[in-house]
């Protein structure tokens, strides 16, 4: 079985100073998950094995997961295990906490199993949607336990309350109590009967969506495999937008980083990124599906690839993604006061959130590619994508790598717009 414990004896010393435990996203870690899909009960069983390093020079003595069933999933904690001893773990939100039995030494590894059922809901209401069945397809968003830290599932808008960092290898187990179609973030490895094995390289979550019903449409773009999963949505429209939108943004940015590119249509929602899969929901407007599919496209290289607090500084994946996206269709003017840019997530109203990140900060972003000139901001961003590729970065990051690669009586001014990233003298 995938997830049976690995071989592994942890490093265990007593530290100095033991980092945070509620935040580990400066530790490492590879997942082996396999789940168990119940489509008439709508139930997920899960077994997760996180293999964990210690990248930090401090001794940790817990460990913090991210686990979206674990808010809205109605979760039964079945057990945690640290290597073979049984531990108690403190579910908080999204949050759960892992003790670990001794500090965790630095370089050491450890292995952390933990075994949960969960129950898909049936409504969109406060972002259910990211794990619910409902038109004839399962969503599981954030489903495997990951690295990060402790953040509230609080959204006072369509704002993203998620900070993980990148995992170098996932391997997942999907077994159906039916033959099923799986969208997911990684490439099929193996078939055996009613169990399908995918694998995923250099990801920062792996999700997936499910249903009997799905139909399939494939291309491929530069060797990348792109399939669409639909049933009600134009298949055919989403997978030439999607095409069409990774040869922009890989000509304009940098080169697509995943063997396959999965876009699956969705019960609820807008649409939502994850590494290598982009959902796009049947209740979409028309009128706006396809800004919605190529918005989501747009976030393999801001937010997938190039990583940031997206609670915190929503700013970086966001107005970026909006501004490729708007480059690529046109811009529009915004319908909110001028405000900030580098708020959280929490401090945006549900009206103006979109309208400040998204489009005044496609906006800002436009301009300043007007000042500065297109080959002087498209170097700036190539080498953004290129530094920061497969880390979190910050607002700080982005326009120090975008002024660097500007005319120097033209770079800077942004104190304005973020005052809290490019505070006055004191």
């Amino acid at each position: 079985m995938l997830l049976a414990a690995l071989a592994l004896l942890p490093v265990f010393a007593a530290p100095t100073n033991a980092a945070t435990p509620n935040n580990s996203l400066r530790l490492s870690a590879t997942y082996d998950a396999s789940a168990t899909l119940l489509w008439a009960k709508a139930k997920l069983k899960v077994r997760s094995t996180a293999t964990v390093t210690n990248d930090t020079q401090d001794g940790v003595n817990a460990l913090t997961f991210n686990l979206v069933p674990a808010k809205i999933g109605q979760m039964t904690l079945k057990s945690v295990t640290v290597g073979e001893t049984p531990v108690v773990a403190t579910k908080n939100g999204q949050t759960l906490t892992v003790p670990l039995p001794a500090p965790l030494a630095p370089a050491g590894k450890v292995t952390v199993t933990i075994v949960y059922v969960a129950l898909f809901g049936s409504t969109a209401t406060d972002k259910q949607w990211l794990f619910t069945k409902a038109g004839g397809i399962a969503t599981a968003y954030r489903w495997i336990p990951w690295l990060s830290r402790l953040t509230a599932f609080k959204r006072p808008n369509i704002g993203d309350p998620f900070t993980t960092g990148v995992s170098k290898r996932v391997r997942v187990s999907l077994t159906s109590d039916r033959p099923m179609v799986y969208a997911t973030s990684g490439r099929q490895t193996s078939v055996d009967g009613l169990t399908q094995t995918f694998e995923a390289q250099d990801v920062r979550d792996f999700n997936f969506t499910a249903s009997p019903s799905y139909l399939t449409l494939s291309g491929v773009l530069n060797g990348v495999e792109i399939t669409v999963y639909y049933r009600l949505l134009p298949g055919a429209k989403l997978l030439q937008w999607t095409t069409e939108a990774m040869q922009r943004f890989s000509d304009k940015v940098g080169a697509y980083p995943y063997p396959t590119m999965s876009v699956a249509e969705v019960p609820f929602g807008q649409g939502m990124e994850s590494p290598a899969m982009t959902w796009v929901s049947q209740v979409t407007l028309a009128s706006s599906r396809k800004q919605i599919t190529i918005h989501e496209a747009a976030h393999q290289w801001f937010y997938s690839v190039v990583g940031n607090d997206q609670v915190s500084q929503p700013f970086v994946d966001e107005a970026m993604t909006e501004f490729l996206t708007r480059d690529m269709l046109g811009h529009r003017a915004s319908r909110c006061a001028v405000a900030a840019l580098d708020s959280t997530i929490y401090e945006y109203t549900d009206a103006c959130y979109y309208e400040v990140i998204y489009v005044q900060g496609d906006l800002y972003l436009d301009a300043y590619r007007l000042r500065v000139g297109d080959a002087a901001f498209w170097t700036g961003v190539q080498n953004y994508y290129q530094t920061y590729r497969f880390s979190i970065s910050t607002i700080r990051q982005l326009f120090d790598t975008l002024d660097a690669a500007a005319p120097p009586e033209l770079a800077g001014g942004h104190e304005t717009r973020f005052p809290r990233t490019f505070p006055p003298p004191s």
